[in-house]
């Protein structure tokens, strides 16, 4: 089983207390949360976000996402991710994103530069590296979730989100599925519920907004041909 299938997409998905409501700009102060991995309905592992401010309209994330107790003998992988970048013109433009995933057998590691002057992406993971073409809207998988919260809050949602996946641009489809109310660590949470895919794949991944705390994720579940594989539940935030 691997811990990490969930993680490219859904990492560093503690942003949204520290958000501003300015339209251009992004305040944040330091922040970290906590979630509860799950697979096959037991706990395998943890994962930790923060978000910090590198400038006043500029972001850095980071998450790391690890397996605990007996599950270190059955699932594969601890990830570890970081990325920076900035909001201008009100969108979100990525700088940096790179991830390393450690396994018994080996270490995988993917490296992102946007170079937004040159409109390019320079892209390289342990097998392959690509020039590819840079335009407004492309991100990468943790800044697609600061992406994604902004346009929540703005009653904005598209239909789907371009990102780099590895050393490819792939095209995400997102849809909004209605509302529910969670029982949490943090009490009773109502939240908007947003599935996401890839065109002609049977894997989906479901995320649950809180508006009450500015869209942060309180709960993230991935599932193929109809099985729960893995599942995040928010257990405690700090600031």
């Amino acid at each position: 089983m691997k811990l990490f299938p969930i993680v490219a997409l859904t990492a560093s998905l503690a942003l949204g207390p520290s958000m501003a409501a300015s339209a251009d700009g992004l305040s944040v102060a330091p922040f970290q949360a906590r979630y509860e991995v799950y697979g096959s309905g037991f706990s395998i592992g943890e994962a930790v976000m923060t978000l910090s401010a590198a400038g006043p309209d500029a972001y850095r994330m980071s998450s790391e996402v690890r397996p605990n107790g007996l599950a270190t003998l059955l699932v594969s992988g601890q990830v570890s991710e970081a990325a920076s970048g900035e909001i201008r013109d009100g969108a979100v433009q990525p700088a940096q994103y790179t991830r390393r995933v450690e396994t018994s057998r080996k270490t995988q590691n993917v490296q992102l530069r946007f170079d937004w002057a040159a409109n390019r992406i320079q892209a390289r993971d342990d097998r392959a590296q690509a020039t590819l073409p840079l335009s407004p809207g492309v991100v990468d998988p943790l800044s697609l979730n600061l992406a994604v919260m902004r346009d929540l809050q703005r009653g904005r949602l598209p239909e789907h989100y371009i990102l780099v996946d590895e050393t490819e641009l792939k095209t995400y489809q997102v849809r909004r599925e209605g509302e529910e109310t969670l029982d949490t660590p943090l009490g009773k949470l109502r939240a908007v519920r947003i599935s996401q895919s890839k065109p002609g794949k049977t894997r989906i991944t479901t995320f649950w907004f809180a508006p009450d705390l500015h869209y942060l994720p309180v709960r993230v579940a991935q599932e193929k041909k109809g099985k729960e594989e893995l599942r995040m539940e928010i257990r405690a935030v700090e600031r």
